[in-house]
C-alpha cells in the first residue's frame, strides 16, 4: 500500500468518479514509486464494487492516456496476472499529456447476466485520436490499439490480455519474481513435511519480510516444544500451509503455569534434561536432511526417561 502514491490520485489524479476509485485500488497495491502493481481483475471488481468488465474498460483508458503502464503480460497459468506501474512522469509531479489516444467514457449501464458477460457498448462510442474523432469502422476485430496489447473489437469494446479460462478462487496472486527466499530454513525447522508443495506456494504468496520470518522462526521454536505438538509424537501437528494460513505465529506462547510443567516448555530446559539422563542432544543437521527425528520426537524420548526416572525412584 502507497499513501503516498494514493495522496497524489486525491489531489492530481485527471478523473473522478469509478475511474479515480480504482486508481485508488491499484494504488493500495503499489510502492510509493508506482511500481509493482499486479492485482486480479477479480480483485479490483471485489475493491471497487464494480463489474470484472468496466474494470477492463478503465484500465484500457489507463493505459491509453499513458498513466498506466503495463509492465508485464500474464502468462496464462493459474494465478498469473499482468503487472502495472504508474507513469513515473507523473509520480515525479509532470502532467499527462493533452494528446494521445483517449477512449471516450461512458456511463456504466445495468448488464444482464453475470459479470463476466459481455454485452455490446453504446453504438455512440467513439475513439478519439488527438483532435480527429474516429468512428470505429466494422469487421475491426482484433485490431490493436496502442502498443501495450490493449485490443478493440467491431463495436469499440476494449479489452485486456485474455485470462485463464478456468475459475480463480484465490484473488491473491504470485509475485512476479517468485516471492520472498528463506521458505528452506523455516521448512527445515518444522515439525510436521506433509504437502511441502502447497507449503511453498502459501509461503511465496505471504512473501514475509527478514523480521517476520526471524518472528515465524521464534514461534515455530516455541511452539514445537508445547505439549500439543509433542503429544503422540507430533500427530497433532498442523500441516505448514494451515499454520501460515492461519497466521499462527501470532499465537501467544503458553506458559509454564498454565501447563504445570518446568523444564519441558523450553528447548534450554529440554536439552538441560537430556544432558542429566545422559541423552545425546537432538542433531538438527541431520533432521534437516531426512536422517534423524524430529524434535517433537527428542522431546518425547526425554520425557518418558524423565518419567521412568522419577517412577524409579518413587
Amino acid at each position: 500500500m502507497s499513501i503516498r502514491l494514493m495522496s497524489m490520485i486525491f489531489e492530481r489524479y485527471p478523473e473522478g468518479g469509478s475511474e479515480m476509485l480504482l486508481a485508488l485500488a491499484m494504488a493500495d497495491h503499489a510502492n510509493d514509486d508506482g511500481a509493482r502493481i499486479w492485482p486480479s481483475l477479480d480483485e479490483l471488481a471485489r475493491k471497487t464494487r464494480q463489474s470484472r468488465r468496466t474494470v477492463q474498460r478503465q484500465i484500457a483508458k489507463m493505459l491509453a492516456s499513458g498513466w498506466l503502464e503495463q509492465v508485464r503480460t500474464a502468462t496464462g497459468r493459474p494465478g498469473a496476472t499482468n503487472e502495472y506501474r504508474v507513469c513515473p512522469a507523473w509520480v515525479a509531479g509532470a502532467e499527462l499529456p493533452k494528446t494521445g489516444v483517449k477512449v471516450t467514457p461512458v456511463e456504466d449501464s445495468p448488464e444482464p447476466g453475470t459479470d463476466d458477460t459481455l454485452t455490446p457498448l453504446a453504438p455512440h462510442e467513439v475513439v478519439h485520436t488527438g483532435d480527429k474523432v474516429t468512428p470505429v469502422g466494422e469487421g475491426e476485430r482484433g485490431v490493436t490499439r496502442d502498443a501495450r496489447g490493449v485490443t478493440g473489437d467491431a463495436r469499440g469494446d476494449t479489452a485486456m490480455s485474455p485470462e485463464s479460462s478456468g475459475t480463480i478462487k484465490n484473488h491473491t496472486p504470485l509475485p512476479p519474481d517468485g516471492g520472498a527466499d528463506g521458505f528452506e530454513a523455516l521448512w527445515a525447522i518444522y515439525p510436521n513435511h506433509d504437502n511441502r508443495a502447497k507449503a511453498e506456494r502459501r509461503y511465496r504468496r505471504l512473501a514475509p519480510s527478514t523480521a517476520l520470518q526471524q518472528a515465524m522462526r521464534l514461534a515455530i521454536e516455541a511452539q514445537r516444544l508445547g505439549k500439543r505438538w509433542t503429544k503422540d509424537g507430533g500427530e497433532f501437528v498442523p500441516e505448514f500451509a494451515t499454520w501460515l494460513r492461519n497466521e499462527r505465529w501470532r499465537d501467544e506462547p503458553a506458559t509454564a503455569g498454565a501447563t504445570g510443567r518446568g523444564w519441558d516448555e523450553t528447548r534450554a530446559g529440554i536439552d538441560a534434561k537430556a544432558r542429566e539422563l545422559g541423552i545425546p542432544a537432538w542433531d538438527e543437521a541431520a533432521f534437516s536432511l531426512g536422517r534423524g527425528p524430529s524434535y517433537p520426537a527428542f522431546t518425547e524420548r526425554v520425557r518418558r526417561a524423565a518419567e521412568g526416572r522419577e517412577a524409579g525412584c518413587a
